[in-house]
């Protein structure tokens, strides 16, 4: 007792003493949003970095993506500098930066250790965070869509399919006045496919019986969320389209969309549970475990659940792991064709691009430890156990350039590497407005009514019935115009 007493005295009287020591860092909140599993995994990571630093790391979870913008603004009223690190959202980027709210990245290191540290991370993902010229952000994960199947039923398409070509070939002309395209023929290749593919697997699909059963196996979101806002606008990017044609909303490639999605519901070629039982991503997943979908647009970490992941809480819905295939998404093409049989319009394999960064904002207590910290969760060795058990897409260089020595399963490389190779064929983002959301819930009501209650096939009907909904759009962006 007396040995103790005496360390604290002595420590007391040191702590008063004009003596060099050794600064106190200060504590540093951190604002993230993560699945319980990936929450867990980070605190466990802040731990390790308090250890290391001799500092208190305070993780708190904000809600929605917009929440960290009012968050820092109720720190700098209170005049209270404790968030040190903000997690980022794709749609939040633009404003925090612009807004004022966070530190560029000159400001904390020096430009050259700097560009050396970017360098580290995909140009992609570096580009996305540098605004007018400075880089705000390091990179978190990027996302994208790809196509998911099982491979034995694509292989019963390619094998089988050939039987119901007449049958295939009246339905579509009915449609487009031509049937399938001229010298039509199934690709083997997923990578290779276009929407009549998709087309051909889908009525293979929904008329075969598989154990006793036959219904559509195709499907998407149709939950009234940002989940079906985003499917339906990749399909947008896949026939095209860009951010003007997603605003504008009476364009070409918004036409060919509720045109095809029209198509696939009348012709039940879509699973009904999207619009009756409005399915969201983990209804999808059920399906798939229960046989009833065999294709879907899925994200990497989705596919990491599906398949069952690292995580112990990753269970998997697949009865044969084996069986999960994985492309990128197919090509885009108009159902009208020319007199030639050729598509009238395409697009290509584009997906949507999204991701997360790590940003610091104006409140942090210590910038640079703020920088130290997103270096350390970002490091070669935290990058690759946490996409490892979770299926996040890496952002590392050194990580991507050396996958079959990283990622020692081979589903695990086939995801990712189909992953770098989507991002090689085309990714593009949404429009990054406040206004979005609203946007958003325009397409899904106009989804709904042409497609899923009137099914729409005809063009200058689709045509017609867009224009309400173009003018709300307009209406929208026009009243955000005016509050500027």
């Amino acid at each position: 007792m007396i040995g103790r007493i005496s360390v604290a005295i002595l420590m007391l009287i040191f702590s008063f003493c004009n003596c060099e020591r050794k600064a106190e860092k200060p504590g540093m909140t951190v604002l993230i949003r993560m699945m319980d599993i990936q929450d867990a995994w980070f605190r466990k990571k802040m731990k390790e970095f308090e250890k290391e630093n001799e500092v208190k790391i305070n993780v708190v979870t904000f809600d929605q993506v917009e929440d960290v913008k009012q968050m820092i603004d109720l720190e700098r009223k209170s005049k209270e500098n404790k968030i040190g690190l903000v997690k980022t959202a794709l749609e939040m980027v633009y404003p925090l930066a612009r807004g004022g709210y966070l530190i560029s990245l000159e400001e904390i290191v020096d430009p050259n250790q700097l560009k050396k540290d970017l360098d580290e991370y995909l140009p992609e993902a570096v580009k996305v965070g540098t605004i007018d010229g400075k880089v705000y952000y390091i990179p978190r994960k990027l996302e994208t869509y790809l196509l998911f199947y099982l491979r034995s039923k694509v292989k019963d398409a390619l094998e089988n399919w050939e039987g119901y070509r007449t049958q295939i070939d009246a339905m579509l002309k009915e449609a487009n006045h031509h049937g399938l395209p001229a010298g039509y023929q199934l690709e083997p290749d997923p990578n290779q496919w276009d929407y009549f593919d998709l087309c051909v697997v889908s009525f293979f699909w929904a008329n075969q019986s598989y154990h006793g059963i036959t219904m559509p196996r195709v499907a998407h979101r149709g939950k009234r969320y940002s989940g079906t806002v985003n499917e339906l606008m990749t399909r947008i990017f896949e026939l095209g389209g860009d951010k003007e044609d997603l605003l504008l909303m009476d364009t070409s490639p918004i036409k060919d969309l509720f045109q095809w999605e029209s198509f696939f519901i009348k012709n039940r070629l879509y699973h009904p549970g999207i619009w009756e039982q409005a399915w969201s991503g983990g209804d999808i997943w059920r399906a798939i475990s229960t046989g009833e979908v065999f294709m879907c647009f899925l994200h990497q970490i989705d596919l990491f659940f599906v398949h069952g992941g690292s995580d112990p809480t990753m269970t998997g819905y697949l009865a044969d792991p084996s069986d999960m295939g994985v492309s990128i998404l197919p090509k885009g093409v108009s159902l009208e064709l020319t007199e030639e049989g050729k598509p009238r319009r395409e697009g290509g394999h584009f997906s949507n691009l999204y991701g997360w960064w790590w940003g610091i904002p104006v409140t942090s207590p210590d910038p640079e430890l703020s920088y130290k910290l997103a270096r350390f969760i970002t490091s070669r060795e935290n990058q690759t156990e946490e996409c490892s058990q979770f299926g996040m897409f890496p952002v590392r260089n050194d990580v991507l350039d050396e996958l079959e020595e990283t990622f020692h399963e081979e589903w695990k490389q086939k995801i990712f590497k189909v992953t770098r190779l989507q991002f090689e064929s085309g990714t593009r983002e949404f429009p990054r407005l406040r206004e979005w959301p609203q946007i958003g819930k325009n397409y899904l009501d106009a989804w709904y009514d042409i497609c899923v209650s009137k099914r729409i096939i005809k063009k200058d009907k689709i045509s017609e019935s867009l224009r309400g909904y173009a003018r709300i759009n307009q209406a929208i962006l026009s009243s955000a115009q005016a509050e500027e």
